[in-house]
């Protein structure tokens, strides 16, 4: 084959980008070099030319290995043509068009199904496999379901699950057993559900698994929460809000006392917020404790209770104990009744911080689930002095992102101007062929005024809060998702995935 690696490449000016876009690439030509590897590549095959060689728009033109890539995979002497990744990227999801999805789907699967298991495979190593796999991903959970014929094999990545592989029937209850024996679980125990733990060393690295399984109509389930501290950072800047956000938040929790509560459904990083705010304000001179369901990460220097209702160690009893530990700073794993609640308010109003979770939708709503619990108005009042609700959004792969069509109607029903620019990420390798790689919290900031204050002690409505706070200034989940989505953080997709149960 001839060689045209020192050839230099055409530079494509701006004014052929149009052109480019808007001609019609032969699916022959497109064919030759696939979907995947175009986006790997940043390079779009356009024709040939009069001498036979394969023209291709290419983002790195003057890497010889890259060009030597991609004439052997072609098969072609290749001649090519200089222009802005970004520019590649968009021509490349035009040009590949409706072969984008499917292609991307099939290239997602044979990435992500890499083992497969029969009957020749140790136990040991068919759980042992999975784990590595997961951890590998960044799963934050493995999923182990039996159904009639197999047991499906799912991840949860960046959110989503994805069905990785699946064990044969009859191994079932082997790998079920062998992940309840490392996890110190009664293997003989299958008719109810149970908790267990495991800590392996991941390429030096600590990783800790916490295991549930619960019975099934064809064996038990297994769910591994992969609890990698190594794919986290606990810094407070880290967890994703804007400056002023982040001031605010950073006053409420280096005051002497009051209660900051973070409040979003399950899985919204309530708890990676709370480490981070606690690995930002511990210090020698203060005594920080907590009680958690369960211990998700140990942190150094801090005093970490686990509840266990079977020995009496609830988050109301723990607490009442706490109190009597001369204690700065107490982290409540979360409000779930009222005795738990009361106890952390009137610890908060003798002078201590009170760090805690509950579950509601929006920032206002916190308020009035307090006093739906049977707590007084004035002592959520005088006690309560920042709720931050947030959610997580996928963040698009930046080594595959580019810019991309959404209809102006889309855009309006977003309160989008129609020019503004939104983007996506293609599927790539370094994403498992996604779009996504990351996670970043969107959030709602509520400092409690005295004006707030007043709505509080008057007992009104979530709603009229929330109309106060607006005035004051409140930026709600909504338009702080959509700031992540006009400055290309997170994609329509990933905004719509998040605040449709946000007003």
């Amino acid at each position: 084959m001839e060689q045209t690696l020192t050839t230099p490449a055409i530079t494509v000016s701006d004014d052929l980008f149009s052109t480019i876009l808007n001609t019609t690439i032969s699916h022959s030509v497109l064919s030759l070099l696939p979907y995947s590897l175009a986006v790997e590549h940043f390079a779009l095959p356009l024709g040939f030319d009069n001498k036979g060689r394969l023209q291709v728009l290419m983002a790195y033109p003057s890497d010889p290995e890259l060009l030597q890539k991609i004439q052997f995979h072609t098969g072609k002497t290749v001649r090519p043509k200089a222009m802005g990744r970004d520019q590649v990227l968009k021509l490349i999801a035009h040009h590949y068009g409706p072969q984008v999805e499917s292609s991307s789907r099939k290239d997602q699967m044979t990435s992500e199904k890499k083992f497969n298991f029969g009957a020749t495979d140790s136990t040991i190593n068919i759980v042992n496999d999975i784990i590595h796999e997961g951890i590998r991903l960044r799963a934050s959970d493995i999923h182990l379901e039996p159904f009639e014929r197999e047991m499906t094999v799912r991840f949860r990545i960046d959110g989503v699950l994805h069905e990785m592989t699946s064990v044969p029937k009859n191994r079932v209850p082997e790998v079920i057993s062998r992940v309840k024996v490392i996890a110190n679980m009664d293997i003989a125990e299958r008719r109810r559900a149970q908790d267990g733990r495991i800590r392996i060393n991941e390429n030096g690295k600590d990783v800790d698994i916490r295991v549930s399984t619960l019975p099934t109509d064809f064996g038990e389930k297994a769910v591994l929460r992969l609890l990698n501290k190594s794919n986290f950072d606990f810094g407070l800047e880290s967890i994703g809000m804007d400056p002023d956000r982040l001031a605010i938040f950073r006053r409420a929790v280096q005051a002497p006392n009051g209660i900051v509560l973070l409040t979003g459904p399950t899985g919204s990083g309530k708890s990676t917020s709370l480490y981070s705010v606690i690995n930002y304000i511990k210090r020698p001179g203060i005594n920080i404790s907590t009680v958690e369901d369960p211990i998700e990460y140990n942190i150094p220097g801090v005093n970490q209770t686990q509840v266990n209702v079977t020995t009496g160690v609830t988050f109301a009893n723990s607490l009442r104990t706490l109190l009597r530990q001369d204690p700065d700073v107490i982290m409540v794993g979360e409000m779930r009744d009222p005795e738990t609640s009361e106890i952390a308010i009137r610890a908060s109003l003798t002078g201590h911080l009170v760090l805690s979770t509950l579950h509601t939708n929006d920032s206002p709503s916190a308020i009035t689930r307090l006093i739906d619990m049977g707590i007084e108005p004035y002592l959520v009042s005088s006690s309560v002095t920042l709720i931050v609700a947030q959610r997580l959004v996928r963040k698009i792969c930046t080594h595959c992102k580019c810019e991309t069509n959404v209809s102006n109607d889309i855009k309006k029903s977003l309160g989008l101007a129609a020019g503004v620019p939104l983007y996506k990420g293609l599927g790539c390798s370094v994403c498992g062929y996604t779009g996504y790689r990351g996670r970043i919290g969107i959030f709602e900031v509520l400092p409690v005024s005295d004006n707030i204050r007043k709505l509080i002690n008057e007992k009104a409505y979530a709603a009229e809060i929330r109309d106060a706070a607006l005035k004051e200034g409140l930026v709600v989940l909504k338009d702080n998702a959509l700031s992540r989505l006009v400055d290309g953080v997170t994609s329509v997709e990933g905004v719509l995935r998040e605040i449709s149960d946000i007003s």
